[in-house]
């Protein structure tokens, strides 16, 4: 057995497909190392390139070694791309996102905590099913924005009034008593796990002699605290990011972890790898003097040895459909396969007009981030049957398929053994047990309340032996799933589509069975539960990707065309309460520019219907390079003379106001202006006092 963890590869190989910064990388393994690794400069190289030197020529074992990625997509093609390096699978290896490494100490360790190890993890519909049933009608919040709140609140950026309180104590008793955790949990209970029991802390950090983490700037407070204990024998931390690319600050996520990592982690040291090889040099200069505008950066000069490339086409459209038919005409002209380009957008809402145009012209493409495969009414069905399976106490699961296919379990029933579970403090499951076994509702439903026990109970039995695919087969053919999707469709067509997805997810379950050295059910729900929308999109020939552009992160194309660059939109008029809000929104157009390996074109339109009002281009646009741009006014393909091109908009004058000043803001009213400093003011609305960067508050005098 110990055959399997000896890999002997050749230095020199390894080593000459590597650049001299990309290779003292690779070398430096002692101690902690940052890579400040700019765009397209082969962080991922780096790292499965370092990963592959220490099993291979260091003689490292697998299991001595953890690599933390930012999305399970980025696990899979790193894990592939070691053992083509290496000739061989590397068993042992902990790869993973830090809610998948997570989820693997849970399993073990939980239990711990007051736990079951076959705990369920909710995702986003599952926490909005239970907390509509704590909610009632007593609220005026969607159950979806108070997840949201429940989630800041668990990572300490939200503070509940009394009544919220209350409630967010109701979801933490129900989602223990159904043996669930949140997305949130899996790394909260990860570190009261290590708090409460050093020594299991402690034994994974002995394990993991070398630690890497991919994304180092969008790591958020949990995740940094994780690492630290993972860290605190043997110190050997290796983090890849790059500030400029730090984009996720709405979602928690630090960008101090990567500023202050010298501070952190003393004797660290810094390698900047600054060399790109995605883009051309127009591109790169033109996204590099965007984000030199921020302040919170560490500094880097990127550079290509790429061709110069072609301008980037700042393009002013009169609207939404002006804007998509703008799109259109570029992808038609340009002679380049479809799966050349890719729309990104700063909101999910901007799709539309994009999607009506290309159905209108025939033009194929994938929306990722739409209707998501596995939140299918089908799709969740099946795999609620799956939960329960593993978990009798997820009362979600229960409620879901209790009379999926129809059984004649009604909504009376269900209500009453929801009721009844509370009144006794059991599980519902429990009550179904009971309400099977007494005299407590008719004969009719009592059979009825056993036929599902015994459905249950006998699949759950199964589970022992049977992997995921055959036992989720076996569930489909026995409950004669795909003939009830054919009598509860409305129509032949909608009745095919819902097989057909039923058939895809047999198809991915037996993948990963195939693929996985766990195949169990308990194995196969915890991956699907921690799949994002990236991880199920395919590249497929033949058709745009359109996309927001924080789910491009990390992905490149040929050609991008960046739709809704005007001001409110991009930056966000939600971001231009801060400074740093605005250097974030900054990042992300520098992002999104930096997905282009050929082509960069911006478009803005003049007005747009989820503002109702005339609308100025990003002032972000102002600062791209004259040199590397081209405006382009309502004429198709017409070029204007613009005078201003060079200037910074500066919609707003920093002089024009005083402190006292009665003004007035498009979104949040009426207001005074209490202090200015720093171009910045401090503003007294109705809604409260609010920090505006002036440059790009559009203030007018009242």
């Amino acid at each position: 057995m110990f055959e399997d963890l000896i890999f002997k590869i050749d230095q020199k190989k390894l080593l000459d497909a590597l650049n001299e910064q990309q290779k003292e990388a690779v070398l430096t393994t002692e101690g902690p190392v940052l890579v400040i690794a700019g765009a397209g400069s082969g962080k991922t190289r780096v790292l499965t390139h370092r990963i592959a030197y220490l099993i291979g020529v260091k003689g490292v074992p697998p299991y001595r070694i953890l690599a933390v990625t930012f999305t399970n997509k980025a696990a899979e093609q790193m894990k592939e791309r070691i053992k083509g390096l290496l000739g061989k699978e590397p068993q042992g290896l902990w790869m993973g996102t830090f809610h998948s490494i997570c989820v693997r100490i849970l399993r073990r360790h939980i239990d711990m905590l007051g736990y079951s190890k076959n705990f369920t993890i909710y995702d986003r519909s599952d926490q909005t099913a239970l907390l509509k049933t704590l909610m009632g009608r007593d609220w005026s919040e969607q159950p979806r924005t108070m997840a949201m709140r429940i989630s800041r609140f668990k990572n300490g950026r939200y503070v509940p009034d009394e009544a919220e309180a209350e409630l967010f104590r109701k979801y933490d008793e129900a989602m223990r008593a159904s043996n669930a955790l949140d997305f949130d949990d899996l790394l909260l209970k990860t570190i009261e796990l290590f708090e409460k029991f050093p020594d299991v802390a402690k034994s994974y950090a002995e394990r993991f002699q070398y630690i890497h983490v991919d994304e180092y700037q969008d790591t958020n407070r949990a995740q940094y605290i994780i690492l630290k204990h993972l860290a605190q024998v043997h110190n050997n931390i290796f983090v890849v990011g790059d500030e400029d690319q730090a984009i996720y600050g709405f979602r928690g996520a630090d960008i101090r972890n990567i500023l202050d990592f010298e501070n952190d982690f003393p004797n660290a040291r810094v390698i900047r790898l600054e060399q790109n090889y995605r883009s051309t040099k127009t591109i790169l200069h033109a996204a590099s003097t965007l984000v030199s505008h921020n302040i919170l950066r560490k500094g880097k000069v990127l550079w290509t040895s790429n061709p110069n490339g072609k301008k980037i086409p700042i393009i002013r459209c009169r609207d939404e459909e002006d804007e998509a038919n703008r799109v259109v005409e570029i992808i038609q002209r340009s002679g380049r396969p479809y799966s050349h380009f890719v729309i990104l957008f700063r909101t999910n809402a901007q799709s539309r007009a994009i999607e009506q145009a290309f159905r209108a012209r025939g033009i194929p493409y994938t929306l990722v981030g739409g209707i998501k495969f596995y939140e299918r009414k089908e799709i969740k069905d099946v795999l609620a049957y799956l939960k329960l399976i593993v978990n009798p106490n997820d009362e979600i699961a229960l409620k879901r398929i209790i009379n999926v296919p129809p059984r004649g379990i009604g909504k009376r029933t269900v209500q009453f053994l929801e009721e009844f579970s509370n009144k006794n403090g059991i599980t519902m499951f429990q009550a179904v047990q009971l309400a099977a076994e007494q005299p407590m509702l008719s004969s009719a439903i009592t059979n009825r309340l056993k036929g599902f026990l015994d459905t249950i109970n006998r699949f759950s039995e199964l589970s022992r032996t049977m992997d995921a695919y055959n036992l989720t087969k076996l569930i489909v053919d026995e409950l004669d799933y795909l003939e009830y999707l054919r009598r509860s469709s409305s129509s032949h067509g909608e009745a095919e589509s819902r097989i057909e997805n039923v058939v895809e997810l047999l198809g991915s379950i037996k993948s990963f069975v195939e693929e996985s050295e766990d195949a169990s059910i308990g194995n196969y729900i915890s991956a699907v539960s921690l799949r994002t929308d990236i991880d199920d999109w395919n590249e497929r020939a033949g058709a745009v990707s359109l996309m927001t552009v924080h789910t491009a992160k990390g992905l490149e194309f040929p050609v991008v065309i960046i739709i809704g660059v005007a001001d409110t939109i991009f930056p966000h008029f939600r971001s231009f309460d801060t400074q740093e809000q605005i250097e974030e929104e900054r990042r992300l157009l520098h992002v999104a520019i930096t997905r282009a390996k050929e082509e960069v074109y911006i478009t803005y339109p003049e007005f747009m219907y989820i503002r109702q009002r005339p609308l100025d281009e990003s002032p972000f646009l102002r600062e791209l390079p004259d040199e590397a741009v081209v405006w382009i006014g309502k004429g198709y393909g017409v070029e204007e003379e613009d005078e201003e091109v060079g200037e910074a908009s500066t919609s707003t004058e920093v002089h024009a106001f005083r402190s006292g000043d009665i003004v007035y803001h498009q979104f949040f009213g009426r207001g005074e202006i209490l202090k200015i400093e720093n171009g910045k003011a401090i503003i007294r609305f109705a809604s409260g006092l609010k920090t505006l960067v002036l440059k790009y508050a559009h203030l007018s005098k009242i």
